[in-house]
């Protein structure tokens, strides 16, 4: 008699998750090395922004392509940490296709994306995400929606022989323009437009205080006037990072807020409601600083990332998604994405 022996049935949902996660184990010592480095250097003179250089805008590929999400946190710190002159990063393939040769001994670096693989579960006819978003709520139960995870390296464009190949092109690449004043007197306009409306997503209170909380229970935010900070851009950040906090609400994205401030929950919070800021303000054209509060947790940061490289990936799933809700409500510079309906891990 022949024997039996247990058939394993993985279904393209797992092979789908098995191949997300073996790609992030794989990627994740590099993004992780570098966000150490960051917080490393913050953890000398917490009161330096998280990018404290925006001149030259945001990270974009040498067609102008824009990156996305967590990736132009990394590419920021990337280019600091590295002294890349300016932000402008392309493929291998990218190189050859301008004629470019990447230098010897340049180090990649990679950026990661999720792509949707949808399905309709009965007749498993595949669907683009521009078709799947235009469907009816009803309509989209029908179908199966898997977040594929890939990765490419780039190399920025000081790892290449650009400046040698098409010296104007790098000359205008590498210019930044004229620097903005970031100095007392400082005002955002989707943001002010946003408190003007009463547009965010629960009461904002605008009130002289000490101090600025977001009250998860209540679910309202208060935040000290605009004058009662020394600069226009300490302001902004705080609210920023108040608003990144409301995000989390059970209504909303349900992360754990945590309480107790040396509680894993509470600091992990602290963590996402600090790159979320970054990240948003980023894509508003300023630097933000991390909180005092916020700079206590340096430490417990880095032994979390140090201890869990994966972690990173968890955080930035969060960063992500508060991010997009985020821009959701600033029309100016609102993402032209699908949706926000992907699962948590392809935020």
């Amino acid at each position: 008699m022949a024997a039996r022996y247990p058939i394993r049935i993985i279904t393209l949902s797992k092979l789908s998750a098995m191949k997300n996660h073996n790609l992030i184990d794989a990627i994740a010592p590099r993004l992780t090395e570098l966000m150490i480095q960051r917080i490393e250097h913050l953890e000398t003179d917490w009161q330096k922004p998280w990018i404290t250089d925006l001149a030259h805008g945001l990270p974009r590929n040498l067609r102008g392509t824009p990156y996305r999400g967590g990736n132009i946190l990394l590419l920021l710190f990337l280019s600091e940490i590295a002294g890349f002159r300016t932000p402008v990063f392309l493929t291998f393939r990218q190189a050859k296709e301008e004629g470019l040769n990447i230098l010897r001994g340049s180090k990649s670096f990679p950026v990661f994306f999720w792509k949707l693989y949808i399905r309709h579960k009965e007749t498993r006819r595949k669907l683009e995400a521009e078709e799947y978003y235009r469907l009816p709520r009803e309509r989209q139960k029908e179908y199966d929606v898997l977040p594929v995870m890939r990765s490419y390296p780039v190399f920025n464009i000081d790892q290449t022989d650009l400046q040698a190949r098409q010296p104007e092109r790098h000359v205008s690449l590498t210019t930044p323009p004229e620097p903005k004043d970031y100095s007392d007197g400082m005002f955002c306009k989707p943001l002010d437009r946003m408190l003007e409306q009463d547009a965010w997503l629960c009461p904002i209170h605008l009130r002289y205080s000490d101090k600025a909380s977001y009250s998860s229970s209540l679910d309202r935010i208060i935040c000290p006037l605009k004058e009662q900070f020394p600069k226009g851009d300490a302001f902004y950040t705080t609210l920023l990072h108040e608003m990144a906090h409301s995000t989390g609400h059970s209504d909303r994205l349900g992360r754990k807020l945590g309480y107790g401030r040396r509680t894993p929950e509470y600091m992990r919070e602290e963590l996402v409601a600090e790159l979320t800021a970054a990240l948003c303000g980023a894509m508003l054209g300023f630097a933000t600083t991390p909180r005092e509060e916020s700079a206590a947790y340096l430490k417990d940061w880095l032994a979390e990332f140090r201890k869990k490289p994966t972690y990173l990936f968890d955080i930035l799933t969060d960063v992500n998604r508060a991010a997009r809700v985020i821009t959701g409500r600033l029309p100016e510079i609102r993402e032209t994405d699908t949706p926000e309906e992907v699962p948590a891990e392809a935020a």
